[in-house]
């Protein structure tokens, strides 16, 4: 059973606060989000055997993960948490099965654009890229060879081709001209901090729109989803989102909860199936511990190949 430990005190408002290395932690905020996540948070859930790793199942509560604010709000300090808080230890390590190292980056002001110009994306720009990606050539953000591993796995990807496809996490739409290239329709990219698109079939949202939208009735449905090297940071508090040991799971389970069936999930994040480890607060890398509960009820449909690195790109289906 979940729980948090608390410091003792008659004051309501102290009870919520716990004592870190870098100070008082409220607590009430995951708690509120671990009940709203349900089963989906509770990684000690029993799998089956799938084809790469084993394939997890769970109610999904979407109504309740897209009504819960807490799960987009900012850690609010001045400086981004540099160790796990105790309290958080057996969350984040999943009962000791996920090791712990330090890699340490503070980035809140890249997740909220703070002191940076906001992003502009034109036509010319996406054209050049999706010409790039066409011929093979395109260098994206981690190499011509992780940009064509995508580029692979997105021919193996259903619902891409003439479908409305979410993006999560992009500063720089090489990903886009990716999926633009494979034949989607429509994209809509989902990033913290505002981005401004001039594309006409390429829309973007920070995450209150895409949560109102949701909540609203006016996001509607998509065919596909695809996320590369974003999703390994969610609730790190590297990029200034708050500490959450499920962020992650959550962000891929609010995708499951707005696409189609028959619709697919393209991944690309770092992977070692034999060695799940966090490198606080830099990123996690996924393997057979881990990565069933990221993808929760999405079945294992294509492994890609290997980029340079660890990175490796999943197709997974609804």
């Amino acid at each position: 059973m979940w729980c948090l430990r608390r410091i003792t005190s008659s004051d309501r408002k102290s009870r919520d606060l716990v004592e870190t290395s870098f100070g008082l932690f409220n607590i009430t905020p995951l708690e509120k989000i671990r009940r709203d996540c349900g089963e989906l948070c509770d990684t000690s859930r029993l799998g089956t055997p799938g084809p790469f790793f084993d394939h997890i199942t769970a109610k999904i509560k979407c109504q309740a993960l897209f009504k819960n604010s807490l799960i987009d709000r900012e850690h609010g300090q001045v400086e981004a948490p540099n160790k796990i808080p105790k309290v958080l230890w057996n969350e984040y390590t999943m009962n000791g099965r996920v090791e712990i190292f330090n890699y340490y980056f503070d980035e809140h002001s890249l997740g909220k654009r703070k002191h940076i110009a906001i992003p502009v994306w034109t036509q010319s720009g996406i054209d050049e890229l999706i010409q790039l990606a066409s011929q093979g050539k395109l260098s994206g953000n981690y190499g011509i060879n992780n940009t064509n591993a995508l580029r692979d796995a997105l021919k193996h990807s259903p619902g891409v081709k003439d479908g409305r496809v979410l993006v999560i996490g992009s500063v720089k739409p090489w990903a886009e001209a990716c999926v633009l290239e494979a034949g989607a329709r429509e994209i809509v990219t989902l990033e913290y901090g505002k981005i401004v698109s001039e594309i006409p079939n390429v829309k973007t949202m920070v995450p209150y729109e895409f949560r109102m939208a949701y909540l609203n009735n006016t996001l509607g449905e998509f065919d596909a989803v695809v996320t590369y090297s974003s999703i390994e940071h969610s609730g790190l508090g590297r990029y200034g989102d708050a500490l959450n040991p499920w962020g992650d799971i959550i962000a891929i389970a609010r995708g499951w909860c707005v696409t189609k069936d028959g619709g697919s999930l393209t991944i690309g994040v770092e992977y070692n199936n034999n060695l799940d480890y966090i490198r606080f607060n830099a990123d996690r890398c996924y393997g057979k511990i881990r990565y069933p509960y990221l993808t929760t009820n999405w079945k294992q449909f294509y492994r890609g190949f290997s980029g340079k690195g660890i990175q490796r790109v999943h197709v997974f289906t609804k």
